[in-house]
């Protein structure tokens, strides 16, 4: 086509018929800018696909780790569900003057409750891949990039509950020290070789229920527990529409 025009115009000039030599011009000027738009159009549509391939990965990969997350969420808040519910009826026996309670009962809200703490490990591997080179730019949901940053901000925020209730913890395990043998689950003892008379068994229990010390840490390690289980689902919220999006945007 290049070759046309040259000896068109060649052939124009010898004639001297400068005007059809301009129109040819203007002609050859158009076929190469066309020619750079479709070129352009071309790139445009290759950079677009390349771009919408990788989401889909980006997606995907998201979908994996956020259902990872939402197995690993729900295992620790009905854990901690546990704990609470333990902790509250441990509470409640320090609290009364009942000689009636199971002391096995006890030992057992002791060491599922009282000594528990659970805390969800996340996987946040894409996210953190994606945050340091750059690539969330690729995501075109606003909505999916606000929610993952909310996510991110939560978990960071969360630590200081989670730090407070594991000082109380150890701070409890301090005082209950010398009964602890006597507290631990029978698999424990079992499995670590403790021997435990029932006469160490009673006084041991005596002794941590006359414990205001204790009692008073429990409390407030009980309190947190329910605050990090408020916390826990509103992760677990967030974790639902994460997956929701990303399934929706996968799709397109």
């Amino acid at each position: 086509m290049i070759k046309l025009f040259r000896s068109i115009r060649f052939n124009v000039l010898e004639n001297n018929r400068i005007g059809t030599y301009l129109k040819y011009a203007v002609g050859e000027i158009v076929l190469v800018v066309i020619g750079i738009l479709l070129a352009l159009q071309i790139n445009n549509w290759s950079e677009a696909r390349k771009r919408k391939v990788e989401e889909k990965e980006l997606l995907n990969a998201l979908i994996e780790d956020f259902s990872q997350n939402k197995l690993r969420i729900e295992h620790t808040i009905d854990k901690e569900t546990d704990v609470v519910k333990m902790s509250t009826s441990l509470i409640k026996a320090m609290q009364s003057n009942r000689t009636d309670i199971p002391l096995d009962s006890i030992r057992f809200w002791v060491a599922s409750g009282a000594k528990s703490w659970w805390k969800t490990e996340f996987v946040t591997g894409t996210y953190d891949a994606m945050i340091s080179s750059g690539k969330i730019e690729i995501l075109e949901s606003d909505d999916l990039k606000r929610v993952l940053s909310q996510f991110s901000a939560d978990i960071d925020s969360g630590f200081e509950d989670h730090y407070e209730s594991m000082n109380y913890l150890i701070a409890m395990n301090k005082i209950s020290a010398d009964i602890t043998p006597a507290l631990i689950h029978d698999s424990q003892s079992k499995e670590l070789g403790v021997v435990v008379t029932n006469d160490d068994f009673d006084v041991s229990v005596k002794k941590l229920l006359e414990n205001d010390t204790y009692l008073g840490l429990l409390i407030s390690k009980t309190w947190l527990e329910t605050l990090r289980i408020d916390y826990q689902q509103k992760l677990k919220a967030y974790i639902n529409e994460i997956i929701s999006i990303c399934r929706s945007e996968s799709a397109k």
